[in-house]
């Protein structure tokens, strides 16, 4: 069963395309950032980064990590949908920096 924690929580008020960077431990093997994108029209939503690539005159964008399980990605977004850091990490858990175990 994979669980993840949270490490760490940061806003960008200034940057019209990323709000917020949070940093999830998964499995406590893999540290993962989600970031709270803002669309051209104002919405927001959270996602993994992306990058970008033009490829035949087409601009494509690539997630930078895909998840094989649909339920950990919607117990993730729950998550940061709810602002549950502010309460408590999913597993209990909470991570300084220089706790992370990897």
């Amino acid at each position: 069963m994979s669980t993840f924690s949270f490490v760490s929580h940061e806003e960008f008020p200034e940057d019209p395309y990323i709000k917020e960077l949070v940093y999830l431990v998964l499995d406590d093997k893999y540290r993962v950032a989600y970031v709270r994108k803002q669309s051209k029209n104002g919405g927001q939503f959270w996602g993994v980064a992306t990058l970008s690539v033009t490829k035949d005159g087409v601009k494509n964008y690539y997630e930078t990590f895909m998840q094989d399980s649909s339920f950990l990605e919607k117990d993730i977004k729950s998550f940061l949908d709810q602002r549950s850091w502010e309460k408590k990490s999913a597993t209990g858990k909470y991570y300084k920096e220089e706790e992370i175990p990897f």
